[in-house]
């Protein structure tokens, strides 16, 4: 008998403490719960017992803080506050839900904060885990809700001036992914001109945008009725460029505000280059034609053209190019001459970089086409078939190719 009543005695001063430890984290102001307990007259918040509520409990006060849990045990996955919806259906079902009125800075909803100066690789403020095994269900999802505003729906930042120190990382783990798996992807649903998917900026002279992949494409852009890459400014490619056609595009100096002036390159299976000018002979009929001082560094297997301009006159190459120029001879003298030289490539690059004219297709290349849809192919024998090539946005482009081209 006097032992049960020392043990309700400890009980009792048990819960008046941790009554006690809530009211005093709640602020000055006198915290109130109610509590669902069969018979309860008192509210107060049952601790130590599961409180079988159907109707929302509350703690409410006044001071800087609200309720303080501290557990001070190191055993993994030590958890102070756990938040539960054992709920299977039902929009809007939240473990744990954190909102704020204040429009001061560094006000949050929910916060985390990851205290040691040295933490585990995979440690984190705040964490989210998703066990989905469809395409739906978020590990961690942000949201702007307004219409209006500029917010970021997921912000990342790093005061970090350390080497690869990241704003916002995204990682696919596994070594075997499935196709389009990506580490970070934007999407922008607008239908209107301007937006981006992803967007990248760099304050500095450093790196707007950068895609890296060791047997893969670092970057790749598709689209069917506009451009796959747009450069406002000069484009650096180190390395070989591969391409269908080519051509420069500028305003029509005849009807610059209402056409295009196009031209095609001019193709050569080899590194060619070509040099021309004019000159004219002296009074015996000699001319040399000076050509820069990298001339034969660069070039081999020299080819010559020459028209006489003026007069119909035989004029020959009477000394080939050496030191850096050449000599040329008409069979009367004084005559303007129009002349062309041309000369394959033979510097280290060339060398090591010769453009194989005729190529044979391997691995999966073989049998398929780059462009499929010329030969009356499907899509599906495209030699590359990129995210959001769907075939009927192929068929639609090259219908409109057709339309422009008539």
């Amino acid at each position: 008998m006097h032992t049960s009543r020392l043990r309700r005695l400890r009980a009792a001063a048990l819960i008046a403490c941790a009554c006690a430890l809530v009211s005093a984290s709640l602020g000055s102001s006198q915290a109130s719960a109610g509590s669902c307990n069969a018979g309860s007259t008192n509210f107060n918040f049952t601790l130590g017992t599961t409180n079988p509520c159907n109707s929302q409990t509350a703690l409410t006060g006044t001071g800087p803080n609200g309720l303080f849990v501290q557990l001070t045990g190191t055993e993994a996955n030590t958890r102070p506050v756990i938040g539960y919806a054992s709920g299977t259906s039902g929009g809007g079902v939240i473990g744990v839900s954190g909102s704020t009125n204040s429009t001061g800075g560094y006000s949050a909803g929910v916060a985390g904060a990851l205290n040691p100066s040295a933490p585990a690789a995979d440690a984190a403020g705040v964490r989210g885990v998703s066990y989905s095994t469809t395409a739906n269900g978020a590990g961690v999802w942000g949201q702007h809700q307004s219409s209006t505003g500029s917010a970021a729906g997921v912000y990342g930042q790093t005061l970090s001036t350390a080497n690869a120190a990241t704003g916002v990382l995204g990682v696919v783990s596994p070594a075997t992914t499935g196709s389009y798996s990506a580490g970070v992807e934007g999407y922008n649903s607008g239908t209107n001109f301007g937006g981006f998917g992803v967007y990248g900026h760099h304050a500095g002279s450093g790196i707007g945008l950068y895609g890296e992949a060791p047997n893969g494409f670092a970057v790749s852009g598709y689209s069917p009725f506009n451009w796959a890459g747009y450069f406002q400014g000069s484009v650096n490619v180190v390395g070989t460029l591969y391409k269908s056609s080519g051509a420069f595009r500028i305003d029509n100096p005849l009807d610059p505000a209402h056409s295009y002036l196009q031209h095609s390159f001019v193709e050569s299976p080899d590194m060619k280059n070509v040099y021309d000018g004019v000159v004219r002979t002296n009074g015996k009929g000699l001319a040399t034609v000076p050509l820069p001082a990298w001339f034969q560094a660069l070039n081999r297997d020299f080819r010559y053209q020459l028209t006489p301009v003026g007069d119909v006159v035989l004029v020959g190459v009477v000394r080939e190019i050496e030191h850096n120029r050449f000599t040329i001879k008409s069979l009367k003298p004084n005559v303007k001459v129009s002349w062309q030289v041309t000369g394959i490539r033979k510097d280290p690059y060339a060398n090591a970089h010769r453009i194989q004219t005729v190529v044979p297709k391997q691995g999966r290349s073989d049998g398929r086409y780059v462009h499929p849809e010329l030969y009356g192919k499907p899509l599906s024998k495209s030699v590359v078939v990129l995210p959001g090539m769907a075939a009927q946005t192929r068929a639609m482009a090259q219908t409109a190719t057709e339309r422009t081209e008539r």
